[in-house]
């Protein structure tokens, strides 16, 4: 499956992405001067206060949401069923918006945190909820928001303050380091925030195709390929979604190996998959 990566630079973000089938975009988040605001972009550069986080993604997704799951007439709202999502043939299928907070994860993260909660109290969000009164737990929903970058570093600003409420209920999930995953936990590394992991604490686990397995400049090694074996086995054991960027393009037998094996696959270059 594809991931739009830098889907802010797309002449029409977000849907050019969706036009071409990707089943997850990113957004690059910044702080705006005044702290009060979330600006999307590559680096501070390319930052603009006509470029933000709500009217680039939150709102067209409310509206795609709301055309798709308008009621009908003397419908009867049912709080356990799924709403249909952002895909026509596939309206079960979750989309995965990544958030790669880009700043100060305390003061960004609280802010995507409010920004949300349109989708949240429509309930277009994918969920932790063990309040339903059924064996459930997980609930998937329209659109599933993953956090990474700075974030992951601070994980214990996602949980909150309240650690028995988000055992309950939580709808913000983390990128795991994919070369650092272990059977039980992660391997210590001085850039993540510690070794444990709470359940349903993450959803994906990513890495650049670099640290994950290193140059495959003169081909894949034997090492190379079970070290790449082994991240995409241990992600699926926990049950979490595998996803590599930075792959070579050339040779394609080496891109497509990679493709084979990773389920979600970063691409920058979403006009050539039409």
């Amino acid at each position: 499956m594809y991931h739009s990566h830098n889907d802010y630079w797309r002449p029409h973000p977000l849907f050019s992405a969706l036009a071409v089938g990707c089943m997850s975009v990113e957004a690059d988040v910044w702080l705006s001067p005044d702290g009060e605001d979330l600006l999307v972009g590559h680096d501070k550069r390319s930052l603009s206060s006509s470029r933000t986080l709500r009217p680039l993604y939150i709102d067209p997704l409310l509206q795609i949401l709301d055309t798709i799951n308008r009621p009908a007439p003397h419908e009867t709202f049912d709080p356990t069923a799924q709403a249909s999502g952002v895909f026509a043939t596939e309206p079960n299928t979750t989309l995965i918006l990544f958030i790669d907070v880009k700043d100060d994860p305390v003061k960004a993260w609280t802010l995507v945190l409010q920004l949300l909660g349109p989708l949240r109290d429509l309930r277009h969000l994918s969920r932790h909820d063990k309040t339903m009164g059924t064996n459930q737990t997980f609930w998937p929903g329209p659109i599933t928001i993953v956090g990474t970058g700075n974030i992951v570093k601070r994980r214990d600003i996602n949980i909150g303050t309240d650690l028995q409420e988000w055992h309950q209920r939580h709808d913000t999930f983390l990128d795991a380091p994919l070369h650092l995953l272990t059977e039980t936990g992660f391997i210590q590394s001085n850039g993540f925030y510690g070794s444990y992991e709470l359940k349903k604490e993450f959803y994906t686990a990513s890495a650049p195709f670099s640290k994950a397995i290193g140059s495959v400049r003169t081909g894949f090694s034997t090492q190379q390929m079970e070290t790449l074996r082994n991240q995409v086995r241990i992600a699926k054991h926990r049950n979490l979604k595998s996803r590599l960027w930075g792959l070579p393009d050339w040779p394609r037998g080496h891109r497509d190996y990679v493709w084979k094996r990773s389920e979600y696959v970063s691409t920058a270059k979403v006009r050539f998959m039409l």
